[in-house]
């Protein structure tokens, strides 16, 4: 089996037969590519889903033995891989994106300017 390095794309590794590998990686907690795509829940498992629901059939079920005093159990929550929203990053109005298109255009025209 042959081995490539980063300097190889280009010459032995095409760009097309780059993009083909990543594309075909496994979607499995081993690759490293999943893990850095699913950072908070590459570990939840199948395994991992399963035990929660044990978990959650055994809370409703004491929860029930005791009569139904305190609170309702809660399902285990499964971590979400949902980027972070940064303040500001989605336009809120019509005007707020206006003011977005005008100052892009303006930078746009500084710099094109500036050539």
């Amino acid at each position: 089996m042959t081995s490539y390095r980063l300097a190889d794309i280009g010459e032995q590794f095409t760009w097309v037969d780059l993009r083909d590998f990543i594309t075909n990686l496994p979607p499995t907690q081993a690759s490293a590519f999943y893990r850095v795509q699913h950072p908070q829940s590459w570990w939840w498992t199948p395994e991992i889903d399963f035990l929660g629901a044990v978990m959650t059939a055994i809370q409703w079920g004491n929860w029930q033995r005791g009569g139904g005093r305190g609170d309702k159990p809660q399902a285990v929550k499964r971590p979400l891989d949902k980027p972070k929203a940064v303040k500001g990053s989605v336009p809120t109005s019509g005007a707020d994106l206006a003011a977005r298109k005008e100052a892009l255009k303006q930078s746009m025209e500084r710099t094109q300017g500036g050539n």
